[in-house]
Parts: C-alpha cells; structure tokens; sequence
C-alpha cells in the first residue's frame, strides 16, 4: 500500500526540503515535495518524522567486510552476514571489493559474490589488485600482486559474470596502459590507486580511461608542490572522480575539506574502506591473506616485533563516514552526493538508486540531529526493527 513520509529535512539532489515530505509505492519513490504533502496524499497512510534528516541509502563502492565476516575471505553466508551487517547501517547498495590473492583465489572468489549480485544482495565487484604497486601495496599483499595482462583480466572479468564494476591499477606498471583501455571499453570502471605513479603517468591513465580514484592520498606518492604525483593528477581532471575515507584515521578533517574543494560536489565520493572488524571489538582480525590487529579502532597490519604496521582498512560504516564528514564542515547536500548519488552514477546505477527523486528505489536512511541513525528503508521495506513512529497529526490531519 502506497505511503507518506512527512515532516522531515528530505536532501534532495535540488536541495534540502525543509519540511519535505515523500510519497512511496511499493519499492519506489512516487513523489517528493516541500511543505505540508498535498492533500491527495493525505488519505495514504502518513508518517510522521517529527524533523528528522532524510538522505538517500548510502551506496558503498568499496568496503571489505564488516561486522566480524568479509567478502575476502569465508563462506557465502558469512558474505551475506557482511552485507546484511553494513545494510544496518544505512548502506542499501554495495559493491564486495577483494584484495590481492593468488589468481585462482580471487577467480573463485569473484564467481561466488557474481552470484550474490545476481541474487540482489550486492551491487558488483571491485577487484583491488592483482595489478598493483608493491611499493604502495599498504596492506595488501605483495607475492600475489601480479604485472597489468589483458589475458588475466579476462580471466577475472569472465568470473565475475558480468557483474565487475571497478578494477584498481597501478598505470606505471607494464602492461598497465592495454588493461586500462581493455576495461573501459568493456565498461569496468578503472581506478587508479595502490600507485607510485608520477603525476604524468596518472594523467596518462586517464587519457587512456581511468577514471576513479582509489582512496585518494593513501596508497599513492604524496603530493609534492613539484611533484604532484597520482594525487595531484587526478585531482586535477574533470572527469575523474575522488574516493576518501572520512574516519578521522585515514585523512586528516582539513584534507577532506580540501579535496571536497577542489573536486566540487560532484565528483567526491565518500567510502568506508571497511574490513572484518567494522562494527566490533578491538582484536585480531583478516583482511585476505593478510594479519590485522585492532586496538583504538583503528586496523593495522600485524607487524613483527610489536611495531604498528601499515593502516589495514577501516573500522568505519557509512553512517559514521558521513556523521565525520558533516562535522568536518561539509554541507548536507554534498555529503549525500558523495555519501550515494555519486557512487551511484560512477557504478552505473543512477538510474535506479543513490537519490530521493520520483522514480527511484524506496532507498533511503533516517537520521537525527547529529547524524545517528534512525531507520533505514531499503527496496521500500523497513529493516527490522521497524520504526515505531506516531501517524501525523495537526496540521496535516486527512482532509475529509
């Protein structure tokens, strides 16, 4: 039965409607306006949000694991349990990134999560490796990371029966260039990360059809003031978009809102960057092949001797990415760009998710004052528990 959501800050792509209210039917968006809903949708069942912020299901493009299971290691259901885990935090679409593994492994890997897309439980795939930097690897494994070749692409690609969306590479390695045009024209979004890349190979990269950037800053040669490096260059092109992780761990808050500055709202993208231990105490914990140890919340490689190893992932989910990032100081609007409509568009999925506008999915996420989650709707379903919100009330009583 079609129903009203009213009395909330809704962020639209136009703005925030402040009261805003959405009309519902089934797993769509039917309406969206300001004010008081029209009178017509006043005989629906109305909810009411009592002013609470009403933003676009978060839409994830690179997140790991979370909740104490991974996409990068473990059985279906455990990737299911991660899924279902980062959906109970507002992230109503996501995309399983895997990390560097031998090249069997991943083909294996990459064929079982082709069948969660296929179900509707993921949105894609993201492989981040095998062809990357072993001077960049970070927390990636490097006997396994393998040089840029079009035949093994194929091999990966043909795992993952149609559903790869991003594949991270580092351009400067041979053979990069051919994987690169390969991709694109298969239409797999190209990211450029885990790189050690000069800032005129990056831009070359994107001249051949990069056009992401993986976490930007980490895992790349830092910008120098000659030598801007892949940071710089793709900061620099229009038609590339900027992955960070707003966690208060990865980038500094005055970094992001640089990046946000320089990229303009449309071309930020906001990740969570997520491992196993998202969600959970501190511990020991796997990202692929590789040792994790948790203290602080923060993930780090296990490193010999007791020294603290290179940064792992994050322990972060979206609604805490995009609770840091409207506290960093960026503006509501943008951060539910960055936080869904842009991952939607770069993904190829904006026709159907990442926006409160008529026509698209019943996706969207609750929140209060200071960004807490509320509720989330995913598919026009509320996650259990439902919310136990009063029907609206004066002045917006049904019209008889």
């Amino acid at each position: 039965m079609p129903e009203v959501l009213a009395g909330g800050r809704v962020v639209t792509p136009a703005g925030v409607l402040s009261p805003g209210w959405i009309r519902l039917a089934g797993n769509v968006i039917e309406a969206v306006g300001s004010g008081p809903p029209p009178w017509q949708s006043r005989q629906l069942p109305v909810t009411d949000l009592r002013g609470s912020w009403v933003l676009p299901g978060f839409v994830d493009m690179h997140v790991h694991g979370g909740g104490g299971t991974s996409f990068t290691e473990g059985s279906d259901d455990d990737a299911r349990r991660t899924a279902a885990f980062h959906r109970g935090h507002g992230t109503t679409s996501m995309v399983a990134s895997l990390v560097t593994a031998p090249l069997a492994e991943l083909e294996t890997r990459a064929a079982m999560l082709a069948g969660l897309a296929a179900d509707g439980v993921l949105a894609g795939l993201h492989l981040e490796g095998p062809f990357l930097s072993a001077a960049r690897c970070g927390a990636q494994d490097p006997r396994h990371m393998l040089v840029p070749d079009v035949a093994t692409f194929e091999r990966l690609r043909a795992a993952s029966a149609g559903h790869l969306r991003v594949i991270t590479i580092a351009p400067e390695l041979p053979g990069a260039t051919a994987v690169i045009r390969t991709a694109a024209r298969s239409g797999v979004t190209v990211a450029v990360g885990h790189t050690d890349a000069t800032a005129e190979v990056a831009s070359a990269a994107v001249d051949a059809g990069a056009t992401h950037a993986t976490h930007l800053f980490n895992g790349m040669r830092p910008l120098h003031h000659r030598e801007p490096g892949a940071a710089g260059a793709l900061l620099d092109r229009d038609e590339v978009t900027c992955e960070v992780i707003a966690d208060g761990v990865h980038l500094n808050d005055t970094t992001i809102r640089l990046v946000a500055r320089a990229v303009g709202p449309g071309r930020l993208v906001l990740i969570t960057d997520a491992m196993a231990a998202a969600g959970m105490p501190d511990g020991r914990y796997r990202l692929g092949s590789m040792r994790v140890n948790v203290s602080g919340g923060v993930a780090r490689l296990a490193a010999h001797g007791g020294s603290a190893g290179p940064i792992a992932g994050s322990t972060a989910t979206m609604d805490d990415i995009v609770r840091r990032a409207v506290a960093a100081g960026l503006p509501v609007p943008e951060v539910a760009a960055a936080a869904s409509t842009n991952p939607a568009r770069v993904l190829g999925l904006g026709g159907r998710v990442g926006a409160l506008r008529p026509g698209l999915e019943a996706d969207l996420v609750i929140c209060d004052d200071d960004f807490r989650l509320s509720a989330v709707m995913a598919g026009g379903q509320w996650l259990a528990p439902a919310p136990d919100w009063p029907p609206f009330s004066s002045p917006y009583e049904p019209i008889r």
